[in-house]
């Protein structure tokens, strides 16, 4: 349970920049501040998938509350406009809790009114519940005007008043339907309230502030349909529910909540009782497993970013094996097997089509690293690995063996090389039009240390179910990889490797791509240049979050991550800090310097500062990037998968070997 007081839910700025979010297993969510006031246009109640799980579009954004008891009015809403805040429902604020999804407590004069935002899981269903905390004083009454705000918009996109938005609503009984826009389905309001007013208007002008610090577009336009009026009656829930379903039988709020609480509970069945950082994080990731066909998929992170196959090989893990979720990693492994396309798996889908891109290098070789730690982890791994698997992982050797798409290829030394007009490929993929900020052309480290692992991956394999050709085939194969690797990348100046070796050129930029060369299963490097580079990379590199993406004293270095894309895209992996690289770096540190007590400590270490971060941006998760310069302010996405994954296989690791 995280519990913030008036203390921070009464000060706007803090309550306003502390975000919470649900989520409901197909793509849909709902986002928004402790304040309750949207400083992004992603922000709603709920935001719905058409083609699970993108296509994502904003149904109902925002709610105007108030509060008539006796002769006076209190709003329980917040909104910002350009020139103004109003109303500054914020203040009735008493506590907010995230237990396990959001409820806050409003006092009122005398009264403790309970409101509860939840979702539920499977479908596109948001609740909003109201109920009294104690009796009313004889012959008083409390009533409540709730005004729906809704906005038919995908949610990456703000609109304003617009000609062709119907703002007709049909009514039944306990039943308000929307449907402004022929394209989308229907938004259908069910609630219990004693009666609705027809009362149709736009709010003009709602300011997203976190949009302006990103340089987007950050004012909108929200429409109203009527006034649902509440009575509240002592030991009675009143709300309502928002819903794409055209039809819900007897809907009941408190069956609904205890049935998505045990859900939520069962997440946690594995972690050890009291642990209450591993719970936060078992339920984070839960997050972003999402539901594509008959399969599962990885949202990379939220509000903005879509399903991406490089996130969820990554994250795999940590989302599902420390969690012993077998059946889960079954379903992404093999749903992203089927989509290997001339060997490459999906960097991500496409938001507007659900469609895949594949343009990314390294995907499929972290698919190589998921499909070894799931055989070392998961009861019957072999049977599956074989049965649903081997095929593509030939597929994918031969493919880069031979060539694919974008020019990804195995050169004649048995490295992996990327030609320059290919654009973006990498984990490093910032570009602003034509502007490659950081090129990753030629052969960059991670991607040959990811080359050889897979191909050690397969070595391991063909003995299990291949034939003595295949053993020796991809033997030699990976024999020939790390000579030429070890060769090509030891920078013996600076003693660390180059980042990246480009015909005659050899990149001597100092970034933390070369952890994978010692952290991965098949290390390439052991011994005093191991030791070298984990010197350097803690002394240079190491922040209280993870590690910058680039050294300080580099002429490109960039501390902070803000401002329009220009300027973010180019901060991005210029010096910005990723947590998820503290994963790669607690394996290096025990091949390096072993399973030892005294390493185990400092892995700790690493864990500690994120047990506050969960409290302070996204509550109970963990951001996707922060500042290189102090005080490393959390940027992106307030939550990402492959940050919560690897802080919960380090910490779920260290669990199980708590000496």
């Amino acid at each position: 349970m995280i519990i913030l007081g008036r203390d921070v839910c009464g000060n706007l700025e803090v309550s306003s920049r502390k975000e919470w979010l649900e989520t409901n297993g197909i793509g849909g969510y709902a986002q928004g501040t402790v304040a309750g006031m949207h400083t992004r246009s992603y922000h709603s109640l709920l935001t719905v998938s058409l083609e699970t799980p993108l296509r994502r579009v904003i149904m109902l954004s925002q709610l105007e509350e108030t509060l008539q008891y006796g002769n006076k009015k209190y709003s329980l809403s917040t909104n910002q406009y350009r020139q103004a805040i109003a109303p500054l429902g914020y203040l009735n604020i008493e506590e907010f809790r995230l237990d396990p999804f959001p409820l806050i407590t409003y006092r009122i004069a005398d009264l403790l009114l309970e409101k509860q935002i939840f979702m539920s899981f499977g479908t596109h269903l948001t609740w909003i519940t109201y109920r009294l905390l104690a009796p009313l004083p004889a012959g008083t009454q409390v009533q409540l005007a709730v005004r729906p705000l809704v906005n038919f918009r995908d949610h990456h996109l703000q609109k304003r008043e617009r000609r062709f938005f119907n703002t007709h609503h049909d009514l039944e009984r306990k039943i308000i339907r929307l449907l402004p826009d022929k394209n989308y389905p229907s938004l259908n309001v069910y609630h219990n309230a004693m009666g609705y007013e027809h009362s149709a208007l736009w709010y003009h002008d709602l300011f997203y502030r976190e949009e302006k610090q990103r340089g987007l577009e950050c004012e909108e336009d929200l429409f109203s349909p009527g006034i649902i009026h509440f009575n509240f009656i002592p030991g009675n829930e009143s709300g309502f529910i928002a819903a794409t379903i055209h039809t819900l039988e007897n809907p009941d709020p408190d069956v609904a909540a205890t049935a998505e609480r045990i859900r939520r509970r069962d997440l946690k069945k594995t972690i050890e009782p009291g642990d209450r950082f591993g719970e936060v994080l078992a339920e984070a990731a839960d997050q972003f497993l999402v539901k594509r066909g008959e399969g599962l998929s990885v949202i990379a992170g939220y509000p903005w970013l879509p399903d991406s196959g490089r996130e969820a090989m990554i994250a795999l893990p940590g989302l599902t094996l420390v969690l012993k979720r077998w059946e889960e990693a079954r379903l992404l492994l093999e749903n992203f097997a089927g989509y290997c396309h001339e060997g490459l798996l999906p960097n991500y889908f496409i938001e507007s089509n659900a469609k895949p891109f594949y343009n990314t290098v390294d995907a499929a070789l972290w698919f190589f690293v998921a499909v070894y730690h799931y055989h070392r982890l998961a009861d019957g791994a072999a049977d599956f690995i074989r049965d649903k698997l081997w095929e593509t992982m030939k597929q994918i050797i031969d493919a880069y063996r031979k060539g694919t798409l974008y020019g990804i290829k195995m050169e004649d030394d048995g490295l992996i090389t990327i030609p320059e007009e290919s654009g973006q490929l990498t984990w490093m993929d910032a570009q602003v039009g034509d502007w490659i900020v950081t090129p990753r052309s030629g052969k960059p480290i991670e991607v040959n240390a990811l080359w050889y692992n897979a191909l050690c991956v397969m070595r391991e394999s063909a003995r299990l179910f291949g034939t003595e050709d295949d053993v020796r085939e991809y033997t030699a194969l990976a024999d020939a990889a790390k000579r030429s690797f070890c060769r090509a990348y030891w920078n013996e100046v600076d003693g660390y490797c180059y980042d990246r070796v480009e015909d005659h050129y050899q990149d001597p930029s100092l970034r933390p791509n070369q952890i994978l060369a010692i952290s991965l299963p098949f290390p390439l490097f052991e011994g005093d240049r191991a030791k070298k580079i984990m010197e350097i990379l803690r002394q240079e590199l190491y922040t209280t979050f993870g590690f910058r993406t680039l050294s300080r004293d580099h002429e490109d270095y960039k501390g902070t991550y803000d401002g329009d894309i220009i300027s973010r895209e180019g901060a991005a992996y210029q010096g910005t800090v990723w947590p998820w690289l503290l994963g790669p770096y607690a394996d290096a540190l025990r091949k390096v310097y072993g399973n030892t007590t005294q390493i185990r400590s400092e892995i700790r270490r690493l864990i500690k500062p994120f047990e506050t971060h969960i409290k302070e941006v996204g509550l109970g998760t963990i951001s996707e990037m922060f500042d290189g310069d102090p005080p490393h302010s959390a940027r992106g996405c307030i939550s990402r998968a492959a940050s919560v994954s690897e802080m919960l296989r380090l910490h779920i690791e260290l669990q199980k070997d708590p000496s």
